[in-house]
């Protein structure tokens, strides 16, 4: 595909657009009202009324945000001069979808309700194009890597195997599609994200004292920090592989998690880090005028918004302490 060559001037319209819809978004002072709210109840009161959640209980929240994540990648979708912008956004659910139904080959029928309405394609048109082999909707990387985790699934039986290869192209193809798109911001934004992803890996499998044949295999190509200089840092340990990272634009904000990574401990903050780290890059955005960057901007603080209310619902319905669930919330945009 060609790239596309799109103005800044050429976004006014969409820029707008977005920066109304942001008026709208839930806010980090309302999230900490709902983890302080005495019941899942009373937290959900919170959102009911919102965008978020308008129209449906407490009981259907999932489907609530799912909805509203849906309804907001359709509407940037259509004032967009360029829809590769939301198409980025969506990978990761074409690569869920396909996760659950190579899996779903081992287990007949036990995925259906996994699959997600967010991706770039239909969880029937994924499930017939797999069921096919031929990849015609769904991105070459997404399609080639679930080929390939069908064979590993059925030689090893592992599904683990499944995860990691579907994770390392749901990156690839974002960074085709980036590079496709020809922006330089959307480029960098994605290749931050392959970044951290690698980071993730390097250091939950470091935990797991797996060989660095087995990081190399799945570090993904795209972003800044060269895979090999990071798998080179992994044989080394922990220390080393925190002083690589250290060393990245990154380092400062992951810093406060290095200490419990030596020493064991939970990674629950590392991926708080991680998760805020990126959101961080949109921080110079709100002075924006106008661009792509608004939408990017948007796309991600809605994203952002949903994993927030999934991360305080699913925990007050199951009664975790609010200073836990404070713990796993992630910095918003908004």
């Amino acid at each position: 595909m060609a790239k596309t060559h799109y103005k800044d001037t050429d976004y006014l319209h969409a820029t707008a657009r977005v920066r109304t819809m942001e008026n709208s978004l839930v806010t980090q002072k309302d999230f900490r009202k709902m983890v302080d709210a005495k019941n899942a109840q009373e937290a959900y009161k919170v959102v009911a009324d919102t965008a978020l959640c308008q129209g449906f209980g407490l009981a259907d929240y999932e489907q609530a945000l799912n909805r509203n994540l849906l309804e907001a990648y359709r509407l940037v979708e259509s004032i967009a001069p360029d829809k590769g912008v939301v198409e980025i956004f969506r990978y990761k659910y074409d690569g869920h979808n396909l996760k659950t139904l190579v899996k779903e080959k081992k287990a007949p029928g036990k995925g259906e309700e996994l699959l997600s309405p967010l991706g770039n394609v239909s969880p029937e048109t994924a499930r017939q194009e797999l069921e096919s082999g031929r990849f015609e909707k769904i991105a070459p990387p997404l399609g080639a890597a679930a080929l390939e985790a069908l064979e590993a699934l059925a030689h090893t039986g592992d599904p683990q195997l499944v995860d990691l290869y579907l994770d390392k192209a749901v990156l690839a193809a974002m960074t085709d599609r980036a590079r496709e798109f020809g922006n330089p911001f959307v480029s960098g934004f994605v290749a931050a994200q392959v970044d951290i992803a690698n980071i993730r890996t390097a250091v939950r499998m470091l935990r797991m004292k797996k060989d660095a044949a087995s990081l190399r295999r799945i570090l993904a190509e795209g972003g800044r920090l060269d895979p090999a200089r990071l798998a080179d840092a992994y044989i080394r340990g922990m220390d080393d592989l925190l002083a690589c990272i250290a060393a990245l634009d990154c380092g400062s904000q992951l810093e406060p998690a290095f200490e419990g990574l030596k020493t064991g401990g939970p990674l629950t903050l590392f991926e708080k880090l991680c998760d805020n780290y990126v959101t961080s890059l949109l921080d110079r955005v709100k002075m924006v005028p106008f661009g792509v960057e608004p939408l990017v901007a948007y796309l991600h603080a809605k994203e952002g918004e949903t994993k927030a209310a999934r991360i305080v619902l699913a925990s007050k319905l199951a009664g975790v302490p609010a200073q836990q669930i404070t713990e796993r919330l992630r910095e918003t945009y908004a």
